[in-house]
Parts: C-alpha cells; sequence; structure tokens
C-alpha cells in the first residue's frame, strides 16, 4: 500500500524497506478484517512497532544515530552516561553491590559509557542485563561491546523477557516509556468516543468507536484530576495498561531504584485544554510528523508520557516516588560540572565538540527541559544525588 496522503517533505524508503512495510500493512489489514473492520490504536501502535520480524523496533532499519530516525542522549554525548554512572554508583554502593537492567539498550552506547566510568569508579555491577527485543539491535549491541569494551563483556547478559529472579540494583529505562503503546479517544457532547484505525480505499484511516467500559472509567477518572472537563472534540492518548506494565517490573526488584527518562509532562500540562490534539508524533529520517500511518515499520511512532500517572502507578504498587526532575538538573547533581572540569586539558577543538553536546543535553530549547527523570525506589530510603539539585515531584 502506498499512501495517498504521503508528505512530499518526507524521503521515500529504499526498496528493501518498501517491501518490509507492505508485508507489515498486510498483516495490519488481516488483523483488522479478523476484528470486524477496525482495530485499537494500541495494538495498531504494539504492531508497527513490535511486530517480529516487521515491526520498526524488530527489523533491521537503522535507527538511531545521524543515519538513522533520531538520536537519543547517549549517542549525543558519552557524559550523559558518565553522569548517569555516578548516581548508579551512588545505589550500588549503598545496597553493598547488585545488578543493573536495562531496557532497550538502543546501539549500546549507554552501557558501554555507564561501564567503563563505573569501572573508574570501581563499584562495577556484578551483572548488567539488557533486556532488548530487537534481534537487529542486539547484534549491534554485541559488535560494538565485544569490540570497545571486551573486558566486561562477561558482565552482560541479553534477556529476552524479564529476569527470571529477583535481583537489587537498578533498573534504567531511556527513552523506552514514549514508545509504550496507548489508547486514543475524542471527547463528544455526551460521551468518550475511541479512536481506533480501519481501512478506506484500501489505506489506513481513524474512526470513532464508543468507549468500552475500562476506557470510559479511566477516562472520568482522568477528567476529574483536571480544572475543568475536556472540551468537544479534545483528542488525546492514555495508557490503560501503564500499572500492569510497571508491576512486572517491581516483581523482579528486590530492592534498588528504578530510573526512567524521556519527554513528557505532569498530568495537568499534558491534558492541558490548548493541547487539543495529543502528543502523537513519528520520527523518520531525523524529521518529526504526526501520521502514524506513513509506511508502518519504517519509523518510529511515539507519545508524550504522562508523568503524573508513572508516580500513581508505582504508589499502587507500594514503589515510592523518590525523585523527579529535568534532564538538566539531574545531570548536574550527578556531577556534571565536576566531570567538566577534568577536561579543562583538552585542546580547542574537542572543548568546542564538547561545549556543542553540553548544550544539546542541558539547554531548554534542546533536551533540557523537555525531559524528565524520575526515580522509584523499593526498600531503599537514600536521596539520591541525581535530584540533589532540584526536586519538582511537587509538579505530579
Amino acid at each position: 500500500m502506498t499512501p495517498s496522503n504521503i508528505n512530499p517533505s518526507l524521503p521515500m524508503p529504499e526498496q528493501d524497506g518498501l517491501l518490509q512495510s507492505e508485508k507489515l500493512v498486510s498483516h495490519i489489514k488481516g488483523l483488522i478484517d479478523e476484528q470486524g473492520g477496525m482495530i485499537g490504536f494500541d495494538q495498531y501502535m504494539t504492531t508497527a512497532l513490535y511486530e517480529p520480524g516487521l515491526g520498526y523496533y524488530s527489523a533491521g532499519s537503522r535507527k538511531f544515530g545521524a543515519e538513522g530516525d533520531f538520536v537519543t542522549a547517549p549517542e549525543i554525548s558519552p557524559l550523559f552516561s558518565q553522569c548517569l554512572a555516578y548516581q548508579c554508583a551512588q545505589v550500588l554502593n549503598d545496597i553493598g553491590s547488585g545488578d543493573i537492567l536495562e531496557l532497550g539498550a538502543g546501539t549500546g552506547a549507554m552501557v558501554r559509557d555507564l561501564l567503563l566510568e563505573l569501572e573508574k569508579l570501581d563499584l562495577l555491577p556484578e551483572s548488567y542485563f539488557i533486556l532488548e527485543v530487537s534481534a537487529d539491535l542486539k547484534q549491534r549491541q554485541q559488535e560494538l561491546l565485544n569490540k570497545t569494551i571486551p573486558h566486561l563483556i562477561e558482565r552482560i547478559v541479553w534477556l529476552d523477557s524479564l529476569p527470571e529472579e529477583k535481583f537489587s540494583g537498578l533498573i534504567l529505562a531511556n527513552e523506552i516509556l514514549d514508545a509504550l503503546a496507548v489508547r486514543r479517544f475524542k471527547k463528544t457532547v455526551r460521551s468518550f468516543k475511541e479512536l481506533k484505525v480501519a481501512l478506506s480505499n484500501d489505506e489506513f484511516v481513524w474512526v470513532e468507536d464508543d468507549a468500552d467500559v475500562e476506557l470510559e472509567k479511566a477516562l472520568e477518572q482522568l477528567e476529574q484530576q483536571m480544572p475543568e472537563s475536556f472540551p468537544e472534540g479534545y483528542i488525546s492518548e492514555i495508557n490503560t495498561d501503564i500499572r500492569k506494565w510497571f508491576s512486572g517490573l517491581d516483581a523482579v526488584l528486590q530492592n534498588g531504584v528504578m530510573l526512567f527518562i524521556d519527554y513528557g509532562y505532569s498530568v495537568s500540562e499534558y491534558y492541558h485544554s490548548d493541547r487539543t490534539d495529543g502528543t502523537l508524533l513519528c520520527h523518520y529520517r531525523h524529521r518529526v510528523h504526526a501520521d502514524p500511518f506513513f509506511y508502518p515499520g519504517l519509523q518510529d511512532i511515539t507519545t508524550s508520557v504522562n508523568f503524573t500517572a508513572i508516580a500513581e502507578s508505582a504508589d499502587a504498587l507500594g514503589l515510592h516516588v523518590s525523585g523527579y526532575t529535568n534532564q538538566t538538573y539531574f545531570l548536574f547533581g550527578c556531577g556534571l560540572e565536576k566531570i567538566l572540569a577534568d577536561m579543562g586539558s583538552f585542546d580547542i577543538k574537542s572543548q568546542t565538540e564538547i561545549a556543542q553536546q553540553i548544550r544539546k543535553l542541558t539547554m531548554p530549547e534542546e533536551m533540557g527541559e523537555r525531559f524528565k527523570v524520575i526515580a522509584l525506589t523499593k526498600n531503599y530510603d537514600q536521596s539520591l544525588i541525581g535530584f540533589s539539585i532540584m526536586d519538582q515531584r511537587v509538579q505530579l
């Protein structure tokens, strides 16, 4: 299927990519037929991103870096992971060693730089688990890490699912929450409608369906949190499975800290009355647009994170929300200024490059304010250094 609404500013995929997308489109069409003519957007998003061998994160297209669709903080600069290492070191030291579990390791850059810094601090984890759903990314991570940190490779363990046994330490997730499937909704005069995906003239289109009991209840509770009701025609999204997702993590962590780094808002900012079309965005070759039906399988589909919902889910599970701040405050809390002081002997070119990297990581118009960090703790009551400069939990 070639979409008729192709954005001319977006480059055409190569032939291999087109074939992959066509196979995925055919599969999604089959799902729509099987379910009576429409599927929820959460099912569409999950399939488009994670369908084995065809989904965006499951197939072989390059996703990260200059040649991919977007760049994450660990690819921008090793300083990000070096700062994160200081937060990990504090926790590992406090609990007397332990393990780290990273959810989705991207290129492997964060693993490499994090472990190298922890090695300098003499606080390496006993094991570094990587839960990776993409066979392609797993292979690329293994190639990078075998090449760059072969002496630490025995500590790294790749997993296809969460660990079977509980462990103590840290769970890390950088830009993972934004790729969890959501349900789209629309407010009407009398009720809520769910925006689903159907076919028209052999192309994917949005259709409205009555919200089921689960979605209706979740949206009524959400609306009660807001200063006023959603206006008629208001469109946004909600993750109704977020507590279930966190319960899986809670089940494997004996004691320690979960750190989630992503772009998002508190509930009042997320569902502000002026944000009338939600936060759904797609990333394709460093271009951002809002059409999730553009060549499925060849682009990332994301929504911003509702950090209030994260905090509420954690609280319901008995976890403690121990910190919430933006990326700038977190990095400086973890010692960015000290790390920079140690680089004073670098040549002018290196210093200029580092300055550019820091700008991308910390300036408000770049990643500094848009990206947030939230810490959830279990059987761990120490104050975390990443939130020592500014803790914004009151905003949740």
